[in-house]
């Protein structure tokens, strides 16, 4: 089973690079056929053995995500932050989504443990973002971004993973948290280097964006 890893990724501190180069070696540890795609939206940056695409314009995660998975040649995608860590394990997901009908799913987190969800042989099903769907690591196989056409564009960072589950959602397409399999979030250490307006604008101005786009419906 082929993945393709793609990584929106930002090389512009030592401690973001080191932070990408974490994620991409928690993941090789499975020895898995793993194509590593790194989307960067800062300026190249040397990642051996992986495909790295420049990024151009107004920073948008998925937009970004869109761009990679053009490069895309698996079965799996995993659509990623740079600051998450891998367990060992992690690339029995596809097997676990192919041989149970799922198209979506997320993993385990040590966030999940302080939400009361333990580790073990347990699937739940849901859009619940942040819980069950997790935007900082969603594996997503080919025919779901086939049915999609391409994740939704319309927020910058926050709330990408609210209109990919809304998309989801709308299509009838299951998605699904793995608590056997693992995969780390450090959090929101990219958006922490930038200023004070484009944090805002990234997060809370979409939180409210978000909020009216449902009251409207």
């Amino acid at each position: 089973m082929k993945y393709d890893l793609i990584i929106v990724a930002s090389s512009s501190t030592k401690r973001l690079i080191e932070l990408t180069q974490s994620c991409i070696d928690s993941a090789r540890v499975d020895n898995s056929d793993l194509n590593i795609i790194i989307v960067e939206t800062f300026q190249k940056y040397n990642y051996e053995g992986c495909t790295i695409i420049p990024y151009k314009g107004e920073f948008n995660y998925n937009k970004c995500l869109n761009l990679g998975l053009q490069h895309a040649q698996g079965d799996y995608h995993i659509l990623a932050n740079n600051d998450i860590y891998f367990h060992k394990g992690w690339s029995e997901i596809g097997y676990l989504m192919q041989n149970n009908g799922y198209e979506s799913a997320c993993a385990i987190s040590d966030y999940h443990y302080k939400k009361g969800i333990e580790h073990g042989d347990y699937v739940y099903e849901g859009y619940d973002i942040g819980i069950l769907l997790c935007g900082w690591c969603i594996f997503v196989s080919r025919k779901c971004i086939q049915m999609i056409g391409k994740l939704d564009e319309s927020f910058e960072f926050w709330h990408s993973d609210n209109v990919y589950g809304d998309q989801l959602h709308a299509l009838g397409i299951k998605h699904v948290l793995f608590c056997n399999i693992q995969v780390d979030h450090v959090a929101s250490q990219t958006l922490k280097t930038l200023p004070f307006r484009k944090q805002r604008k990234y997060s809370w101005d979409s939180v409210r964006k978000y909020q009216l786009l449902r009251y409207a419906k």
